[in-house]
């Protein structure tokens, strides 16, 4: 009994370490998630930047790439929100980072509310078939508009990635 109560302290101290290194200090947003999969198998889904409206069903209609051959960096996602025609543009993601060995992509989001905001994914191996994702917003600072106050848009934000890490859970627990 000692040596499972002891076994069971050691993951959760290294789950909580691990935790604070994936996540970004900088970050103004910042949300993860374990999941009971392996990081290949979490990072095979996220990596395919062309299907990103299946984590955020509520908050994204569509997002395309066009031309699209893989992902790599410099690739324009282009996202159409609820409510909009399909095919209009309400805001593009400029994928900045990407690497398959870190399981790590990051991306420059243009047309909302916010300046210089940059976002980013990352799949954390946990060993024994789970894995974490980190999702990081940093460095972006609010920009005064008629539509919006920033608390909305940060609960805007909120709620969409609450969104994306349900659709995870779904998938993966």
């Amino acid at each position: 009994m000692k040596n499972i109560f002891k076994t069971i302290s050691v993951v959760i101290i290294i789950l909580i370490t691990m935790n604070m290194q994936a996540q970004k200090s900088d970050a103004i947003m910042s949300k993860s998630i374990v999941l009971n999969a392996s990081a290949d198998e979490v990072w095979g889904s996220l990596r395919q930047l062309d299907k990103f409206e299946e984590l955020f069903p509520s908050f994204l209609s569509e997002a395309w790439i066009e031309h699209y051959s893989g992902p790599k960096e410099g690739l324009i996602r282009k996202c159409t929100a609820p409510g909009q025609k399909k095919g209009t543009v309400s805001y593009s993601e400029t994928i900045n980072e990407f690497d398959d060995e870190k399981r790590f992509y990051s991306y420059a989001v243009s047309g909302v509310p916010a300046k210089n905001m940059v976002n980013m994914f990352k799949v954390v191996d946990l060993g024994y078939n789970k894995s974490m994702v980190v999702w990081n917003s940093t460095g972006w600072t609010f920009v005064e508009n008629p539509q919006m106050t920033e608390d909305q848009f940060k609960g805007f934000m909120g709620s969409a990635l609450d969104e994306a890490m349900t659709q995870l859970d779904k998938r993966y627990n």
